[in-house]
């Protein structure tokens, strides 16, 4: 490495730990930062807010992982010029860019690994409204309220086909060829349609369980989530959220436990269960759930904070570069917060305020 390199790197990681991102080497080095009015590291993470329904407050922020430190509080507004929109929903990572769905703004973005915007797609009138994407092969396939799964070039976000699927779709993945996604239909639906990704001309309609809102893969292992049935004459639940294993060989859905967030990693299931009898105070458990054994059991987390068992978790993600993971929670009104615990699931005794309303996804880059 260069002597000019050395020094600047040393210099950049000195101004990051107190906040302040604007140093570079030159364009080959981090051609990623391209556009960019504010130069990041080159390890970076990002966290979305969707924020309040009808308010337009969704942000995206710029963490520093190695600190915990959220170093710019809206980085798609800094380096764009203007806002996120309203109710943003999903996000992922695909190929060093960073994909954003805003679900009531119905627009879809391509971010560099900057947060600087390089193609977004807005023509959501008669797919409906864009809910989820996973990437595949130079494809970004998103689920829209309408009915449809759409796919899109993953670069131009142009886009090329839909396959109509069951009414609400929402979480999507894909595995070995097949693209798999859960049907709410509103609170209705209890179905998972699952694609052909290379004919991508139909989908076959799998009953799973009641209103499920999302699914996750691990290791060939799927995981389903529900938001319950809930009756709105007693304001009580029929069904409580839960989750439950699909098994793709035999297309039954098994359920494992009570649940409102999941988290699938290493074939394993975590899982928690934020409930309130008054919807002001609540009570979150914290469960594992390991397919060889077939039961779930208490998820141990080491040295964890007390106000995590009486707050609702709306974020669970876990990191890929060191394994560690981290909890988000909210009360739907104030900023939320963020906890980080290490690989072997013991309290990192770091937490900080996001200054965002409703933390749903956090993405990291190096």
């Amino acid at each position: 490495m260069k002597v000019r390199s050395v020094l600047l790197s040393a210099m950049c990681g000195l101004l990051v730990t107190v906040g302040f991102t604007s140093c570079s080497d030159d364009d080959e080095d981090m051609p990623w930062n391209e556009g960019a009015k504010v130069e990041l590291p080159k390890y970076r993470a990002f966290v979305l807010t969707e924020g309040s329904y009808g308010k337009n407050n969704s942000h995206l922020f710029y963490v520093n992982p190695s600190v915990d430190t959220v170093m710019v509080k809206d980085i798609y507004t800094e380096q764009n010029g203007r806002g996120l929109g309203d109710t943003a929903n999903d996000m992922l990572v695909y190929d060093g860019d960073i994909y954003v769905v805003v679900n009531v703004s119905k627009v879809l973005l391509r971010l560099n690994g900057a947060g600087v915007e390089k193609a977004r797609y807005e023509r959501f009138d008669q797919l409906g409204e864009p809910r989820y994407a996973v990437a595949a092969d130079g494809k970004l396939y998103v689920t829209c309220y309408g009915g449809y799964v759409a796919r899109f070039d993953a670069k131009t976000l142009a886009f090329e086909a839909s396959v109509q699927v069951d009414a609400n779709p929402e979480e999507i993945v894909v595995y070995d060829g097949k693209l798999y996604c859960v049907n709410s239909g509103f609170g209705y639906g209890n179905t998972i349609s699952m694609i052909d990704v290379a004919k991508f001309d139909k989908a076959e309609s799998i009953v799973t369980l009641q209103n499920p809102c999302g699914i996750q893969e691990s290791e060939g292992h799927f995981y389903v989530l529900t938001n319950g049935v809930y009756n709105y004459t007693t304001y009580t639940y029929d069904e409580m959220p839960c989750c439950g294993e699909y098994n793709p060989t035999t297309k039954q859905t098994t359920k494992i436990g009570d649940a409102t967030r999941m988290m699938a990693y290493g074939g394993n299931l975590y899982f928690v269960n934020s409930t309130s009898p008054d919807w002001v105070n609540y009570t979150t458990t914290f469960s594992q759930y390991d397919p060889a054994a077939g039961r779930p059991t208490t998820w141990t987390l080491k040295n964890m904070p007390s106000q995590l068992s009486s707050s609702i978790i709306y974020m669970m993600v876990r990191n890929p570069y060191d394994g560690s993971f981290y909890l988000a929670t909210t009360d739907y009104v104030h900023d939320g917060t963020l906890y980080h615990f290490d690989a072997d699931f013991s309290y990192m005794s770091k937490s900080f305020t996001i200054a965002g309303i409703n933390p749903n996804s956090m993405v990291f880059l190096k």
